[in-house]
C-alpha cells in the first residue's frame, strides 16, 4: 500500500504566513519566504523517509509547486 501524499501548502492566513498540512496549520511565520523554507525543509524529510510530497504555495485560489518529489507521468 502505498504512502500518504503530503502536500506542504504555504498561504497567509488570519495576516501570517502558516503552512497547511492536512488541514491543521502550523506557525505562523515572519515571512513568506520562512514558511516556504520551513516546508520545504520537512517536505526533503517526508520524501527521504518514502512519502511522495510537495510544497505549494497558495494565492488566492491559485497553488504554485515550489517543490516536489513526485515526478510527473511519462505517458
Amino acid at each position: 500500500m502505498p504512502l500518504p501524499y503530503a502536500r506542504y501548502i504555504v498561504l497567509e492566513h488570519e495576516g501570517v504566513w502558516k503552512i497547511n498540512l492536512d488541514n491543521r496549520y502550523y506557525g505562523p511565520f515572519a515571512t513568506r519566504e520562512e514558511a516556504v523554507e520551513n516546508a520545504t525543509g520537512t517536505a526533503q524529510k517526508a520524501s527521504g523517509a518514502g512519502y511522495p510530497a510537495s510544497v505549494l504555495l497558495m494565492q488566492g485560489t491559485a497553488f504554485e509547486t515550489l517543490w516536489t518529489s513526485v515526478q510527473p507521468d511519462s505517458a
